[in-house]
């Protein structure tokens, strides 16, 4: 993916608009770019056949963007941003704020880069979804203003979700659903649940090894799909990091809803179940965001993902095809 002819790196959010048109975010401090892009997909094959950068806008007053969705009926996207914890509309044309998701507060304990990196709105525009990337705990999330996020704020409940990810074990993550009466209603929590991602499979490098949610996409049916990334040391990669990328269904039957809860921890939290869907060691590709494509001649349905590019990391597009 190249823009004004050199790689573009850092885009980790993308969003389906109509046809081949479809929006993109950066998450590298670029002042909330949003960039229009035209992905082919091969409708015979569901093969992406290639990806051209149209234009590049501004939403006013934000930094670090993790994902995005079109919310068609009110002509808008909402974005998720990781350094703040917030979720907000925009127009797109002007980059004006037009509304925010009053997120539960619970949400405000994320560890500095560990925050929304996720966001999926239900065909219907009714419904919509975001994710923690990995475990909230308000003391730990102490540490982020040396890296110029947003300070605890002082009403910030004591959560404690446990330990980011590690060898031995994954981390506790909240899915949180909104819903809503109509394009022009406000979002209002509706649910949510425990998720625990993968342990990391491989050494650290530089003690940035992490296995986390990188995006949420929710089916026609209201099916959930979670996809986890993971950076680590693997056996036979020459001491660099590589990356390895998941989908999983999730099964909310017997699952805890978690809304008015301060840990994930107690044995009598259950999360919901996941059923891996799609698995790969995808190298230097590091894909965290994914949209919903176009449907194709079967009748079936595409899947987008995108690289982030950051950091020398490949900037690609991968397709898959829903069955």
């Amino acid at each position: 993916i190249t823009w004004k002819g050199r790689p573009l790196g850092g885009l980790s959010g993308l969003a389906h608009v109509v046809g081949d048109l479809y929006y993109a975010v950066r998450d590298d401090g670029s002042h909330g770019a949003l960039f229009t892009l035209r992905i082919g997909v091969d409708r015979a094959t569901g093969a992406a056949t290639n990806c051209e950068i149209l234009a590049e806008g501004r939403l006013k007053g934000r930094d670090d963007l993790e994902d995005v969705v079109w919310d068609a009926a009110a002509k808008r996207v909402w974005v998720c941003d990781e350094r703040d914890g917030s979720i907000r509309a925009f127009d797109p044309g002007t980059g004006d704020e037009t509304a925010r998701v009053d997120v539960p507060k619970a949400f405000d304990a994320f560890v500095f880069n560990r925050s929304f990196e996720s966001l999926a709105l239900r065909p219907g525009g009714l419904e919509m979804w975001t994710c923690n990337e990995e475990a909230l705990n308000r003391r730990a999330a102490k540490g982020r203003t040396k890296h110029r996020a947003a300070p605890v704020a002082p009403d910030t409940p004591d959560v404690d979700d446990g330990p980011l990810s590690t060898r031995e074990q994954g981390s506790r993550v909240r899915l949180q659903k909104f819903t809503r009466t109509g394009p022009d209603a406000a979002w209002t929590p509706a649910g949510q649940w425990a998720y625990v991602t993968d342990p990391i499979g491989g050494a650290p490098f530089l003690d940035k090894a992490r296995s986390g949610v990188s995006d949420v996409l929710c089916l026609d049916d209201g099916t959930l799909l979670v996809l986890e990334r993971e950076m680590s040391i693997r056996k036979g990669d020459l001491l660099l990091p590589s990356f390895r990328c998941r989908i999983y269904e999730v099964d909310f039957a017997g699952a805890t809803d978690t809304s008015g809860l301060l840990s994930l921890t107690d044995p009598s939290v259950h999360p919901v179940k996941k059923t891996r869907r799609f698995g790969a060691r995808t190298g230097f590709a590091m894909y965290e965001g994914s949209c919903l494509g176009p449907e194709l001649a079967d009748g079936s349905r595409s899947v987008l993902l995108v690289a982030d590019g950051d950091d020398g990391a490949a900037n690609r597009i991968l397709a898959l095809k829903l069955r």
